[in-house]
């Protein structure tokens, strides 16, 4: 199977691939390796493409076309670029040839004109199928032949590509018809005198209108002139119409003014209710959990009530009482120790001691595994640390010097006894008291 490309796209390979016999395939992706038929590419490929098709087929015809028509197909306002750009794409397909010429097979476009004269007979996938009169010419196409001949490198690397083809065609079968472009050049310039003269025939039509109109004017202004009272009338309903106007225009500002405050602040107003919303659902999202975690935890401590007043009301909690009161005198901190339980229950009861948000806060406690609720109770309060956003313990001692003075923590005071006093918690809750 021979796979036939090139590398870069012209209308002259669009009608190759349009009229040829041959079956086409959209690019090299869509190659099937055990394939047996020739075939055509549509799509022009890279010189890194058409390195990796060399490893998989082992006869590939690459079809190059004259550099004038790589210039053309790319040409843009970087020319010097573009020409090095050609430049370095013949030299690459040398090297490609160089390397692969026992399984490559260089054609020249022009091979494949319907007027050329070349043999094609041991080359049945060569078929004539450009007809140079479809394609059309302009000044793009001239500029890049007239660029592809005077460059020196390009013109020697071509040659030099040309020299390992395995057929010769002439490539001026491609060259631009500059004759029809100077016939269509000359047919432009007469469509643009043409509408030039129309253009000075609708001036000169413009200017008698134009007569016109004045001559109208000034019979208007000499019946204007007859008719002096009307005029008077007229200008005065003219100033009033003006000084209305004026009055409008004022009304009117105002108007949109009031309406652009208005548009403010409804906008201003929306963001706000948006905002405020989200931060409500947020809030009550985070109510309802810390809820949820409350009354689990109420759940749980009445079940361990529950099996602690079983206990209690057993034989053995009676004999172990014993044995508790008698390692009370032996273990002097153990009340101490049950005291801190207890504290630490009621905190873990209390909206204002938040234990995910003391662990996220004070990250030396969660790295240290310490319970938040022992920590603040034992060390967490004497540092200044806050239980929870709700509740500033330092601010409580503040405020209330007596309970400072009494060395209470102050989150458990206000359990306790803060609460029931309706002592604040925070300065925001004295200014809304006042209110």
């Amino acid at each position: 199977m021979s796979v036939i490309c090139t590398v870069s796209n012209s209308e002259y390979w669009q009608q190759i691939c349009e009229k040829s016999t041959l079956k086409c395939i959209e690019s090299v992706f869509e190659l099937k390796k055990d394939s047996s038929d020739n075939c055509l590419l549509k799509r022009a490929v890279s010189c890194e493409q058409l390195s990796m098709l060399m490893k998989d087929h082992d006869d590939v015809v690459v079809v190059i076309p004259a550099p004038y028509i790589l210039l053309h197909n790319n040409i843009s306002d970087d020319i010097q670029r573009q020409v090095n750009s050609v430049k370095d794409l013949l030299g690459d397909c040398y090297k490609l040839y160089r390397k692969f010429r026992n399984h490559l097979q260089l054609i020249p476009l022009s091979a494949f004109c319907s007027n050329s004269v070349t043999d094609l007979k041991e080359f049945p996938y060569i078929e004539p199928l450009i007809d140079e009169s479809l394609v059309s010419t302009n000044i793009d196409s001239v500029i890049s032949h007239s660029l592809a001949h005077q460059n020196t490198q390009i013109v020697k690397a071509y040659k030099k590509l040309q020299s390992c083809c395995v057929v010769t065609s002439e490539d001026n079968l491609l060259n631009p018809n500059i004759e029809s472009l100077k016939t269509s050049l000359v047919q432009q310039k007469l469509v643009d005198e043409a509408l030039e003269s129309e253009k000075v025939k609708i001036l000169k039509q413009s200017q008698i209108l134009l007569e016109a109109v004045e001559e109208k004017a000034n019979e208007l202004k000499k019946e204007t002139a007859r008719n002096i009272a009307q005029e008077k009338q007229l200008e005065s309903l003219s100033e009033e119409v003006s000084t209305l106007s004026s009055q409008l225009a004022i009304v009117q500002k105002d108007l949109q003014q009031s309406l652009d405050t208005h548009s403010d602040f409804v906008q201003k107003s929306k963001k706000e209710f948006t905002t405020l919303e989200k931060t409500k659902n947020r809030e009550i999202k985070g109510l309802e959990s810390r809820l949820e975690d409350k009354i689990n935890l109420e759940y749980k401590l009445k079940a361990e009530l529950a099996e602690l007043r079983a206990i209690k009301s057993s034989k053995l909690w009676k004999v172990s009482s014993k044995v508790e009161k008698l390692s009370n005198v032996v273990d002097k901190h153990g009340a101490s120790r049950k005291k801190l339980a207890q504290d630490m229950s009621l905190l873990y009861t209390s909206e204002l001691f938040d234990s995910d948000w003391y662990l996220e806060t004070y990250k030396d406690v969660k790295k240290e595994g310490i319970d938040p609720a022992e920590h603040y109770l034992l060390n967490g309060a004497k540092e200044g640390r806050k239980p929870s956003q709700q509740f500033d313990g330092n601010w409580y001692l503040q405020a209330n010097p007596d309970v400072a003075e009494q060395g209470t923590n102050p989150l458990l005071h206000y359990i306790k006894f803060g609460r029931e006093e309706k002592r604040p918690i925070s300065p925001v809750m004295i200014t809304f008291n006042k209110k």
